[in-house]
């Protein structure tokens, strides 16, 4: 006996969310620098970290390494980036 699988799979539906606001002005605000593992991305992203004050006065950065893959959830660190800052950047270094 044999049974045939469907390959396509069966998709979950997603349910689309709506952009967040953006920021007007980020003097005086705090901005996470999160690495997502790839390609040197810690390296780049603690230099943007460093660089961004210089660019914008008042400006806080803090740099976080995200603990689990780059395709994976990491609640806790996107709690903590809403409780205390006002934007993230969120990438890789390739």
């Amino acid at each position: 006996m044999f049974a045939v699988l469907n390959p396509a799979g069966v998709a979950k539906e997603v349910e689309p969310l709506p952009l967040a606001e953006r920021v007007a002005n980020l003097a005086g605000k705090t901005v996470f620098c999160v690495s997502q593992h790839v390609g040197n991305a810690d390296q780049f992203l603690k230099k943007v970290a460093e660089a961004l004050p210089s660019m914008i006065p008042g400006v806080k950065t803090v740099f976080r390494k995200k603990t689990s893959a780059y395709m994976s959830d990491d609640p806790e660190l996107w709690d903590e980036i809403k409780s205390k800052g006002a934007a993230f950047i969120y990438g890789c270094g390739a």
